[in-house]
């Protein structure tokens, strides 16, 4: 049986990020056809009119998705700090920035990243995000710092986070997270938006070229809005081709950090037993659904959950085997 290694998972994870990017282009670009169409396609066109109609729909639109492409990869580390709900506030001396201090250099990371403390999200959890010039950051949430018992626990979480920016992953990650939460953000507004709108005014208006209704123009104005009710999810689907590999790595790659498996076997179990202690079930489902692929732990746990994260209960196993310590 052939071994999959750790430089053949982060090829994967690679290919995996770059299907995902094609996939959300083509869903931004759809998007923008769909409302071209529902706003500005008559019911009274000929065949031809259509078809022109289109060629421009669709040019227009690809000209927008390449737009917030190049917008979201240039930002992508300021959308994703602003994605989940709370106020982040930098955190410059204490513990917690001792700890990312610690374990960046038991990383042997070229720099310390910023450290931040989102308050006020209702959601116990961490996560860390990187550019393509070597600024990163690492975010623990105020609820992760009161659910957690000892310094071990925050070690641990914090150094999983660190695993990530040490194989670069992060970086990846986090332009196809930000292109994901934006894609999902803008077909949800624009399905809600044609949805009460109505859209296709002059749909209603008089017909001045005398065509009768074009059966044909009317089915890609109803494929158009059943289109924009689904394409938010359609844009979370595609995170799902993210290899689950990459969080059992940045685990082991805590491990050797802290020379610690029991400190964030700890934390992954205080997460699983306290975490829907705070907040709401939408706050979480609201975290999940825009920073959880990048999250430390998954706070998405039933329904159709598209995670990239293994079990708790596979992570907690994988980490018992290296000698964690746990007390259920």
């Amino acid at each position: 049986m052939a071994t999959t290694t750790f430089r053949d998972e982060l090829a994967r994870l690679k290919t995996g990020i770059r299907i995902a990017w094609v996939l959300n282009f083509g869903i931004l670009w759809l998007v923008f056809i769909a409302v071209g169409v529902v706003l500005g396609l008559s019911t009274h066109v000929s065949n031809q009119q259509l078809a022109n109609f289109l060629v421009v729909d669709a040019a227009v639109a690809a000209l927008l998705a390449v737009l917030v492409m190049f917008i979201v990869n240039a930002q992508a580390t300021r959308i994703l700090l602003a994605a989940p709900a709370g106020d982040s506030v930098e955190i410059t001396s204490g513990q917690l920035k001792n700890i990312v201090e610690e374990m960046a250099i038991a990383a042997a990371l070229p720099k310390t990243p910023r450290v931040y403390e989102l308050r006020g999200s209702g959601v116990a959890n961490a996560y860390a995000s990187a550019d393509n010039f070597g600024n990163a950051q690492v975010v623990v949430t105020a609820e992760l710092l009161d659910l957690l018992n000892t310094r071990e626990e925050l070690e641990g979480v914090i150094a999983h986070e660190i695993g990530h920016l040490k194989t670069g992953d992060s970086q990846a990650m986090t332009r196809l997270v930000a292109l994901t939460s934006t894609t999902a953000i803008i077909a949800g507004m624009a399905g809600r938006l044609m949805f009460w709108g109505g859209g296709g005014g002059n749909r209603r208006g008089n017909n001045r070229d005398g065509n009768g209704n074009n059966p044909i123009a009317i089915v890609i104005i109803v494929l158009s809005f059943i289109f924009l009710m689904v394409a938010p999810l359609l844009s979370k689907v595609a995170e799902s081709y993210m290899s689950r590999e990459r969080e059992s790595r940045a685990d082991a790659s805590a491990v050797e950090f802290t020379r610690n498996p029991t400190g964030i076997a700890q934390a992954l179990i205080a997460l699983e037993n306290g975490s829907d202690h705070y907040g709401s079930k939408k706050m979480r489902e609201d975290f999940g659904n825009t920073i959880g692929p990048v999250a430390f732990f998954n706070p998405l746990s039933a329904g159709l959950n598209l995670s990239t994260h293994p079990s708790t209960e596979k992570r907690v196993k994988a980490l018992i085997a290296m000698g964690a310590q746990v007390e259920e």
